[in-house]
C-alpha cells in the first residue's frame, strides 16, 4: 500500500475539482487534482534522473504551497521518505535531523540554501533541488515540469516509512517521528470522520498533514501566505484576505492563532460568515475561547479537539450543558468530550516519571484501571499511535505493553464520567500534593476562566504555599472595583485552598508554547517583588 494510491483515487473521481487554492500565486494558485498529480509525476521523473531511489530520504524545507505538495506526492510515488522541516527551522534542529535521517536530497528555496551556506548538515546532502532561480550545482525543481511524466506508483509494504516529522516530547526534548504509509492511511480515515470532512468543501489549511488528509478526501485546501515561525500578529491579515476571497467553509487552527484572529475581526467589526465548522486544536481549549470564537462566527459549530498531535477527544460548544459549566467552575476539571471511536482510552493510577510494568494480558490490565470518576493517568491504544521515534531508546517512558498491544502514555491526568466523556485535569507532572491533598493547576485555571475580569492566571506551589498569580484584564480601572474583583475570585476558589494571592502586570508565557506559563520567569518575577 502506497499512500499515493489514495490521492490518485481523487484524481479519478474529481479530476477538475480544485485541490489547492494558493494565495501567494494569485490567479495561478488554483490547481486541480488532475494537474497536481500531473506535476507530481514529472517531479518523480526528475528525482529518478538525478539518482533518488526508493527508500532514500528527501528533506522538504519550504512554505506550505503547491510546490510543497507536488514534491511530497512525488516522493510518495517514488517510494522515498519525506523528512519535513519548517523552512525557518533553527540550525540545531536541521543539523540533528540530518544526522539522524541522513537525507540524500533536499528540496527547498534557493534563498534558504544561500542563507544556510555555512551549514555543515546542508553541505553533506548530495542533491540540492531548489524552488526559484538556480545556480550550478543546484538543480532547478521547476525544470521537472518540462519532462515526461512517470505514471508508476511504487508498490511497497504498508509498514514502510513515508514521512518523518519533528515534535517536542517528554521534558521538552526534540524528537523525530517516523510515520508509515499504513499510519497515514489510518489517520486519513479516522481524522476525516472526526473533522467531518466532505468532498467539495474549502478548508483553510495551515498544517502539512491536514492538507494531505484533505487531498485524500477531495477537500480543497486554501493556503494563505502563512509562515509558522513568524509572529502571529503579522499572519492574521493574510488569513483574513484568504477568507474574504474564497469564502472557505471550515478551518482547523491553534487557540493562539484564533485569539489573534478574534481580536482583529472584532476591531474591524467583521464576522466569518462562510465558516460553518471551526476546529480548535492544540493546547487545552478553555470555555472562554469557545465563546470568543462564537462572537466572530455565530452560525458556525465550534469544536475543541484534545490532543497535541492526534485527535483523542472532541467537544462541540453546543454539547456543553449547564451542569457541565457548574462542574468546571468548582474544580472538577475541563470537559474535553468523548474519546474518538477508533481508539481505546483508559485511566490508570498516576505513576508519571516511572515506567509502567508490562501486563501479561488485557484482563490483568483492565483489573488495574480506574473506574468512572476516579482520576489518574490517561493512556491510549490504537493504530494512530503506532509510530517510531528515531532518537529514543526503547519504548519507555512513553509506551508500555499489554500482551501484544502497545499502549501510549499521554502524560496527562483525567477521568471518565458516567457518560464516557473525558475530563482533563492537566499534565501529570503539574500535580500538587500537600497538606490539603491533591490538586491540578488546570482545574483552577478552568474555574477562573469564567471570570471576565481576569486576563490570565497561574496556580502553583511557590515557597511551599498554594499560590494564585493573577493578571487582570483591566489594570487601569477603579482600585475599589479591582479589589472587589480579586475578592470575588478568591471566594469562588474556596475549594482550592489558596494560601497566597499575587497580582502582576503580565504573566510571562513560554516563547515556544504561547499558551504555557513560563514558570521559571514567573518565580523570578515574584522573587523580585519580595
Amino acid at each position: 500500500m502506497n499512500i499515493a494510491e489514495i490521492l490518485h483515487k481523487q484524481v479519478e473521481e474529481t479530476p477538475e475539482t480544485p485541490a489547492i487554492l494558493e494565495m501567494r500565486r494569485g490567479a495561478r494558485g488554483r490547481v486541480s487534482f488532475a494537474d497536481l498529480e500531473l506535476r507530481a509525476r514529472r517531479g518523480v521523473t526528475l528525482l529518478r534522473q538525478k539518482g533518488v531511489q526508493t527508500g532514500d530520504t528527501v528533506l522538504l524545507m519550504m512554505p506550505l504551497s503547491t510546490d510543497f505538495y507536488v514534491a511530497l506526492i512525488a516522493i510518495f510515488r517514488l517510494g522515498a521518505i519525506a523528512l519535513i522541516l519548517d523552512s525557518d527551522a533553527k540550525s540545531d534542529e536541521v543539523d540533528r535531523a540530518c544526522t539522524l535521517c541522513r537525507p540524500k536530497a533536499i528540496i527547498t528555496t534557493t534563498k534558504n540554501l544561500i542563507g544556510r551556506f555555512f551549514s555543515r548538515a546542508f553541505r553533506k546532502i548530495a542533491l540540492k533541488f531548489t524552488i526559484g532561480f538556480s545556480l550550478p550545482p543546484l538543480i532547478s525543481w521547476q525544470k521537472s515540469q518540462t519532462l515526461e511524466t512517470d505514471p508508476k506508483i511504487t508498490e511497497i509494504e504498508p509498514q514502510t516509512p513515508a514521512l518523518i516529522v519533528s515534535t517536542v516530547g517528554l521534558y521538552d526534548q526534540l524528537k523525530f517521528i517516523e510515520l508509515t504509509h499504513h499510519y497515514l492511511g489510518v489517520q486519513q480515515k479516522s481524522l476525516g470522520e472526526i473533522l467531518l470532512l466532505h468532498p467539495g468543501e474549502i478548508d483553510i489549511t495551515l498544517q502539512p498533514l491536514l492538507g494531505l488528509i484533505n487531498l485524500g478526501l477531495g477537500v480543497t485546501s486554501l493556503l494563505p501566505k502563512f509562515q509558522t515561525q513568524k509572529p502571529l500578529m503579522t499572519q492574521i491579515k493574510p488569513i483574513i484576505d484568504a477568507i474574504n476571497k474564497y469564502q472557505p467553509t471550515r478551518i482547523v487552527a491553534a487557540p493562539t492563532l484564533l485569539e489573534n484572529l478574534i481580536e482583529a475581526l472584532l476591531k474591524k467589526r467583521e464576522l466569518l460568515t462562510s465558516l460553518y465548522k471551526i476546529f480548535i486544536w492544540g493546547t487545552p481549549v478553555l470555555p472562554s475561547r469557545l465563546n470568543q470564537v462564537n462572537q466572530i462566527a455565530p452560525q458556525a459549530e465550534i469544536i475543541a479537539i484534545y490532543g497535541e498531535t492526534a485527535a483523542i477527544a472532541s467537544l462541540s460548544r453546543r454539547e456543553i450543558e449547564v451542569s457541565d459549566v457548574s462542574q468546571m467552575q468548582t474544580g472538577k476539571g475541563l470537559l474535553v468530550g468523548k474519546p474518538a471511536p477508533d481508539i481505546q482510552l483508559r485511566i490508570i493510577s498516576n505513576q508519571w516519571g516511572a515506567p509502567v510494568v508490562p501486563y501479561q494480558n488485557q484482563a490483568e490490565f483492565e483489573a488495574t484501571c480506574r473506574p468512572y470518576s476516579e482520576p489518574g493517568e490517561i493512556v491510549l491504544q490504537g493504530d494512530r499511535f503506532l509510530t517510531r521515534t528515531l532518537n529514543e531508546l526503547g519504548d519507555e517512558p512513553m509506551n508500555f505493553r499489554v500482551g501484544d498491544q502497545q499502549w501510549y502514555r499521554t502524560g496527562d491526568a483525567g477521568y471518565l464520567d458516567s457518560q464516557g466523556r473525558l475530563w482533563l485535569l492537566g499534565p501529570c507532572q503539574d500535580c500538587i500534593q500537600d497538606k490539603f491533598g491533591v490538586i491540578y493547576p488546570l482545574t483552577v485555571e478552568c474555574a477562573v476562566d469564567y471570570n471576565r475580569e481576569v486576563q490570565r492566571i497561574a496556580f502553583f506551589s511557590y515557597r511551599y504555599q498554594r499560590t494564585l498569580v493573577v493578571e487582570m484584564a483591566d489594570q487601569s480601572g477603579d482600585r475599589t472595583l479591582f479589589q472587589r474583583s480579586l475578592s470575588s475570585v478568591l471566594e469562588s476558589l474556596q475549594w482550592a485552598n489558596v494560601e497566597a494571592l499575587r497580582v502582576v502586570e503580565k504573566i510571562p508565557m513560554d516563547k515556544r508554547y504561547p499558551r504555557r506559563v513560563d514558570r521559571v520567569a514567573l518565580e523570578r518575577m515574584l522573587d523580585e517583588q519580595d
